[in-house]
């Protein structure tokens, strides 16, 4: 849909009359903020969880565990993809963005005050009451979370991340203090609403500072031509909220609280990392993905080389922690956790895998397949939920196995997707994600060798470290040189700056593929 020119959304940086171009300098740019927003969140969030998971105990914990599955749900209904949408078009005019603010708005006041009428509801299904109690005060930060939905859009799509990032960290930061305070002067599981609604303000005011608007308005009218690709994106968001929380919702509900809470730390530890390295990335591949569309070859080389750094970064630190997971939990959380390990090993080892594909729903979203990730994500959902059914039978170890063996099955599915939309062949997709699963089976093996002396759980997890970080470098030397090579050239080239200036790569797309 084209606008007049005085109708568009202003931006700073990029030139009007267009979406920004993905430039090396846009891109080294992108990736600093995103990783520093992403690092600074997730461990800030990390930090109060595992404080949190000290002072209260397993069973006390249960019931943030609990509280929490159901405000991601909740949350899943705040947008219904318009954001997606906005990002993904190709122009997007002040006053369609006023709209969709509006009904963002409207339908976080309407699930806030949802909440507040499910709260007993909630607790009962959990047989849990204090998930009740808490689900009250978080019911106040949801119509906070509306706020900030579509200014996060308008920035993201003029690749403005370095404001996207300071509201983030700021507000991460702010969060966990308040999160961490609370329970340190005894506030229990209330705490996490502390936490939630400090971090919630504090985003949402400074992310609307930071994109100036657009102010909400009336022209519901404008949000009309979103629609058919922000429901394609709500459809495959809601399945895939479902494949990958059913576990949890089984496991609170037929297993209890308790066990619940050692799952929902074990995944925790499992989703950091991949968070850390998927989200990252793909806050600046979507964009990427969206302005390449319709150049096959430009797409192949933005899936390769953004697959080979995941890979990297991702696949090593995973497998350590499935090697590492008793120490790790002994260390960590304390001994009232120790259950948790077997599971934290198991889903490690199926976080590889999401890692390894999690940029597929990006390139799929960046080139506007609405259809194909409606059935990928029914396929995902059907596969991943019969795993864990047949999991739960065999208690909370069999889900976590349940969940990871079947979402194995998924591989060729994803890798089949990457190879039509990119036109690269499937061994040449496998060939930048071998090296780093290779390299850490060598530093897994180390490990476990390491285990047999018999140390304590500090030594050998920190000597266990050393061994594993020795090992999988030198099979990455002896038997990957070349993929080393390329790997440290693309992650100089978005890293460091030579005598204050930018990097050398600036004139280059952010991930230009050999061919």
């Amino acid at each position: 849909m084209h606008r007049r020119p005085a109708a568009k959304v202003p931006a700073p940086g990029p030139p009007e009359g267009g979406t920004p171009a993905f430039s090396g300098r846009t891109a080294v740019s992108g990736v600093r903020w995103s990783l520093s927003a992403v690092l600074a969140r997730q461990g800030f969030q990390m930090l109060c969880a595992v404080v949190l998971a000290r002072l209260l105990g397993p069973e006390s914990y249960g019931i943030i565990s609990a509280a929490t599955v159901y405000t991601t749900f909740a949350a899943l209904f705040l947008d219904q993809g318009l954001s997606s949408a906005l990002i993904q078009r190709p122009e997007v005019s002040r006053r369609a963005a006023g709209a969709t603010a509006t009904v963002n708005l409207m339908f976080a006041v309407l699930i806030g005050a949802v909440t507040v009428v499910l709260a007993p509801w909630a607790g009962s299904f959990f047989h849990a009451p204090g998930v009740t109690a808490l689900l009250l005060p978080l019911a106040a930060a949801i119509p906070l979370k509306g706020l900030a939905i579509t200014p996060r859009a308008m920035l993201s799509r003029e690749l403005l991340l370095r404001q996207v990032a300071r509201a983030d960290i700021i507000a991460a930061a702010a969060g966990a203090t308040a999160g961490i305070t609370a329970a340190l002067l005894g506030a229990g599981y209330f705490a996490l609403a502390y936490q939630v609604i400090t971090t919630d303000l504090l985003t949402a005011l400074l992310l609307l500072l930071a994109s100036r608007g657009p102010g909400p308005n009336f022209h519901l009218g404008e949000v009309r031509p979103l629609l058919a690709f922000s429901m394609s994106v709500f459809f495959t968001d809601f399945l895939a909220y479902f494949s990958r929380n059913v576990d949890n919702i089984l496991v609170g509900r037929f297993l209890g609280v308790l066990p619940l809470s050692l799952y929902s730390m074990a995944y925790r530890i499992m989703v950091v990392p991949v968070q850390l390295v998927g989200q990252t990335v793909n806050r600046i591949m979507f964009p990427a993905f969206s302005r390449a569309a319709g150049d096959t070859a430009m797409v192949a080389g933005h899936l390769l080389s953004a697959s080979r750094v995941v890979a990297m970064l991702a696949a090593p630190p995973m497998a350590y922690v499935a090697c590492a997971a008793p120490e790790l939990v002994h260390v960590v959380l304390g001994d009232a956790w120790a259950p948790a390990a077997p599971i934290v090993t198991v889903l490690a080892i199926g976080g590889i895998r999401e890692t390894l594909f999690y940029i597929t729903p990006s390139l799929m979203k960046g080139l506007g397949k609405g259809r194909l990730i409606v059935r990928y994500e029914v396929l995902a959902a059907m596969v991943q939920v019969g795993g864990i059914v047949v999991g739960l039978q065999f208690g909370l170890l069999g889900v976590a196995v349940g969940l990871v063996g079947f979402g194995f099955l998924l591989v060729p599915v994803l890798l089949a997707i990457q190879s039509r939309l990119s036109g690269r062949r499937v061994r040449e997709l496998l060939g930048v994600l071998m090296p780093a699963v290779h390299s850490s089976l060598w530093g897994a093996a180390a490990y476990l060798a390491l285990r047999v002396l018999g140390w304590s759980a500090p030594a050998t997890a920190a000597a266990g470290l050393l061994a594993f970080i020795i090992a999988g470098a030198a099979a990455l030397f002896l038997f990957h040189r070349k993929h080393l090579k390329l790997f440290f050239s693309q992650a100089r080239s978005l890293f460091v700056r030579h005598n204050g200036e930018r990097p050398a790569m600036t004139e280059e797309p952010l991930v230009k593929e050999e061919p």
